[in-house]
């Protein structure tokens, strides 16, 4: 569990489940059982025997992490380091017993892998600089010569929560944009904005601020699309900018790849 931090985290019911609301556990054991795999999925064990297990395994190697009541009480646990972590330690004190997971077990400065994929260009066997499309080397820059990227916000998780009025209040949707960048196109900080691109428009306050690049702007991920009736979306839905093409290797969905302008409405 510490692979993603130092902190462990007790996820304690908010509410009662409303209506035919049911926990993902649930459902997928029903999923399970129709299918005729329910014991392969639970392995005899219910979600709070699954927790509680959970809580038993991580204790037998960290002593002093809490019983589950206890870590269900208190809800936060965070793990104390005797050492600091040395990347690829193992590895590096024992390459034959701890090998990287790669065909030679080391680290590979030329891949017979991604050489067998047969797509130089895009996927090629040694690390290699690749122009991103819509870069800034893109000839399209000359028309939209921003680069859009996204971030998270802190009012809602991807884009749950992002009908929440009160979370609005703490933080509202505006695209993050250079001082100089908002200079010499007039735009002041609050001001409403257009930002677009081929593929659409999104209209929404612009927060001025030198805790960005010039040349680049960023909308928080995650908001609802909300169009008028011209199309453009209003309530700063990045979507609506970005274009579907996945990268070539994991086939991932690339969503710092969008060129814009940005204009005072």
């Amino acid at each position: 569990p510490w692979d993603v931090g130092s902190y462990l985290l007790f996820m304690n019911k908010a509410v009662d489940t409303v209506f035919q609301c049911r926990n993902g556990y649930d459902w997928i054991g029903e999923l399970a059982k129709r299918l005729g795999l329910f014991d392969r999925f639970t392995e005899g064990r219910s979600l709070n025997e699954w927790v509680e297990y959970l809580i038993e395994e991580t204790a037998k190697k960290n002593p002093d992490f809490p019983s589950c009541s206890e870590f269900k009480k208190k809800g936060i646990y965070r793990r104390s380091y005797e050492k600091p972590s040395i990347a690829f330690k193992k590895q590096i004190e024992d390459p034959l017993h701890d090998p990287f997971p790669t065909p030679s077990g080391k680290i590979e400065i030329f891949s017979n892998r991604l050489w067998g994929m047969n797509n130089p260009e895009k996927i090629p066997a040694v690390p290699k600089y690749i122009s991103a499309w819509e870069g800034p080397e893109d000839p399209i820059s000359r028309k939209y010569p921003i680069q859009c990227i996204g971030h998270h916000s802190k009012r809602r998780v991807h884009s749950t929560f992002d009908n929440m009025g009160w979370m609005e209040e703490v933080e509202r949707q505006q695209v993050f944009m250079n001082c100089e960048d908002a200079r010499v196109r007039h735009i002041s900080d609050g001001d409403m904005v257009k930002v677009f691109n081929s593929r659409g428009t999104v209209i929404i306050p612009v927060k001025v601020t030198a805790r960005i690049m010039p040349g680049v702007a960023s909308i928080p991920q995650g908001a609802w699309w909300t169009p008028d009736k011209n199309g453009a979306d209003r309530r700063g839905c990045i979507n609506v900018l970005t274009r579907y093409k996945p990268t070539p290797l994991a086939f991932g969905n690339p969503s710092h790849t969008s060129l814009v302008e940005i204009k005072k409405v």
